[in-house]
């Protein structure tokens, strides 16, 4: 569960819908700190977001997240037969920042395009193991412009 030393970072992240499932994705990041953890964020037919982790199969996963297609495709399917909405792809940066990186980029667009429309790309970034950020980037203007969800208050 996170910390009580923490806050949104901004008025415009508490009108964000993304905004409510942060601290869950913080909670899923600092559970394993020394690796990236990644995975789906849907809408909920009762309330808020949720996380839908997905396992990080990359050959580093400390330095790289990739969801396996049959992992993906089951996730998707799910969803479809639950009626939900896919918001969002979230995953973390066991350290580097919320920005997203030139391999987020790559596994996000195709032709410089976003691979799926509309769906956001959620970073949470970690120091020494414990969340400092989460940034929403969303498609605009031709580019992916990212939003703090929130941010640790020292």
């Amino acid at each position: 569960m996170p910390r009580a030393d923490r806050a949104l970072a901004s008025p415009r992240a508490v009108a964000d819908p993304l905004a409510a499932v942060a601290p869950a994705l913080v909670a899923l990041a600092e559970a394993e700190p020394g690796r990236e953890v990644c995975g789906l964020v849907v809408s909920s037919p009762v309330g808020p977001p949720e996380p839908w982790p997905l396992p990080n199969g990359a050959a580093r996963p400390e330095r790289a997240y990739q969801v396996a297609p049959e992992a993906m495709l089951a996730a998707l399917r799910r969803l479809d037969a639950e009626g939900r909405a896919l918001l969002a792809v979230f995953h973390s940066h066991p350290a580097g920042g919320a920005d997203l990186s030139r391999s987020d980029l790559g596994a996000a667009l195709v032709d410089g395009r976003p691979l799926l429309e509309g769906v956001a790309q959620i970073v949470v970034s970690l120091e020494a193991g414990r969340a400092v950020k989460v940034r929403a980037h969303r498609w605009t203007n031709h580019q992916f412009e990212g939003d703090d969800l929130w941010t640790h208050v020292r």
